[in-house]
């Protein structure tokens, strides 16, 4: 893929609106365009998230992980823990991991390489 420009990850969430307030204040990332309520999109660093209203009911569920590859892992984790997030941190080896959702149940993680 030598001409890839950009990679975006879309997903369908229940409420648009709802989910550029925690992808934007939660975790805190920028919103680089917004078209309405059609179409929201944040820029994640090497990655945008796409989010798309469903056009019927989400279905919460494992049909989607977005990972993000964090330096300061504990200071990330206990700012989103101290704004009501559960994480689930599991250390495997080389790389530590901490699981979470966005409000439609989409699978979020955060990872730090172990050196």
């Amino acid at each position: 893929m030598k001409s890839l420009k950009t990679t975006t990850v879309t997903a369908m969430v229940a409420d648009l609106e709802a989910a550029i307030v925690f992808y934007t204040e939660t975790l805190g990332l920028e919103l680089k365009m917004r078209y309405g309520d059609h179409y929201a999109e944040i820029d994640a660093g090497n990655m945008d998230i796409g989010l798309h209203p469903a056009e019927s009911a989400v279905k919460k569920g494992n049909n989607l992980s977005i990972g993000f590859g964090v330096t300061a892992f504990d200071e990330v984790v206990a700012d989103l823990e101290a704004k009501g997030i559960r994480l689930n941190v599991i250390q495997e080896g080389w790389i530590r991991i901490a699981n979470f959702e966005d409000p439609d149940g989409n699978q979020l993680f955060l990872a730090e390489l172990q050196a």
